[in-house]
């Protein structure tokens, strides 16, 4: 960098090379980090070089430089440091003792798949996708539709039943009736496409 570079002011390369010594010893005796401090410290010369020459040199040089490189460098770590909490926020806790059984859940997720807040088209259909494990595109031939469309119903099914509040949990001796057909069709199905299957 030179006078030039900053307008003609009179803080020179020379200059600036004396301070960056000086501020980064003193940020890294602060917070012990010397890369990120001289990452930090590069970026506080960088916005002296493109600032000082509209805005004037301050009158303590390195106290400006100390106090813009500590800012970016107390930046870094709270990026990092939130980012770390997303991360572990984002992980897969252990779950609890006991909480893992052999139980297999899969008709209590028929049933779920079911709900008669659903339409029978729609039951049978995410029915298919969550429980037998067919693709979007096989679901479209069952029905004989178009694969878009079949991605739709499946997309508006699940809304449906966030929306209704339905909860994972086996249907009451009352509720099983209504749900049986549906269920049988969709075993139905499951069947002839296994079957049929290319």
């Amino acid at each position: 960098m030179s006078a030039a570079a900053i307008g003609g002011r009179p803080v020179i390369e020379d200059e600036l090379r004396a301070y960056a010594p000086q501020v980064l010893a003193a940020l890294t005796r602060r917070h012990g980090d010397f890369g990120r401090c001289e990452d930090a410290v590069q970026e506080a010369l960088l916005a002296a070089a493109t600032r000082w020459p509209r805005t004037g040199v301050p009158d303590n040089p390195r106290g400006w430089l100390l106090t813009v490189a500590g800012r970016r460098l107390t930046d870094e770590i709270r990026a990092d440091a939130a980012r770390r909490r997303r991360e572990q926020a984002a992980e897969v806790t252990a779950p609890p003792a006991g909480a893992v059984t052999s139980r297999d859940d899969s008709l209590i997720l028929l049933f779920l798949c079911c709900h008669p807040s659903l339409s029978a088209p729609s039951q049978i259909a995410l029915t298919l996708r969550s429980v037998g494990g067919l693709t979007t595109a096989e679901i479209a031939r069952s029905f004989l539709v178009p694969e878009a469309t079949m991605a739709q119903r499946i997309s508006r099914a699940k809304k449906t039943l966030a929306e209704a509040g339905a909860q994972f949990r086996m249907p009451g001796p009352d509720e099983r009736p209504a749900r049986l057909a549906a269920v049988l069709h969709v075993l139905y199905l499951i069947f002839n496409e296994g079957y049929t299957a290319s």
